[in-house]
């Protein structure tokens, strides 16, 4: 097989996915009412857990004004609480509530509804050949991970 045919393989694998993926996506901000700063940063507080304003801003590129005027409405509705910093009485901590943990645990779901659907056309023949490879697959973008980013030491 040659690196070109792989590759093209490969990359239509990825376009069509990520269509599949951002189409639900895009349709679950719709729905949500919510603008995409606003789910960004639910996302953002979801993967990594209670932010500071300024951290926020700096993961949008905005300034902490526009941040705290973002985050009012995620406020008002439940989706977002704020705490002041155990070390720090002045920073402010942002953190998502159940609800917001909730909405953003839907988004993924909603998101990811398209894989049970393909899964669902697969034969357990098949299914059992992709299952190694995708295996691979994950492993090997992991390693990508590690290498473009390596753990530091604290010393």
């Amino acid at each position: 097989m040659s690196e070109e045919l792989f590759l093209s393989a490969l990359r239509e694998w990825i376009e069509i996915s990520m269509h599949r993926s951002r189409h639900a996506f895009i349709r679950n901000i719709r729905e949500s009412d919510l603008s995409f700063s606003q789910i960004n940063t639910l996302f953002r507080l979801y993967h990594h857990g209670s932010s500071p304003v300024n951290d926020l801003a700096n993961h949008l590129g905005i300034t902490t004004a526009a941040v705290s005027q973002l985050l009012e409405p995620l406020h008002q509705s439940g989706l977002i609480q704020r705490s002041e910093s155990p070390n720090d009485r002045r920073v402010k901590l942002i953190a998502l509530t159940d609800a917001g943990q909730a909405l953003v645990n839907r988004s993924v779901q909603n998101r990811h509804a398209w894989l049970s659907e393909l899964s669902e056309v697969l034969t357990q023949e098949e299914k059992e050949q992709l299952l190694p490879a995708i295996i691979l697959l994950t492993e090997r973008i992991h390693q990508l991970d590690v290498e473009a980013h390596p753990p530091c030491d604290s010393d």
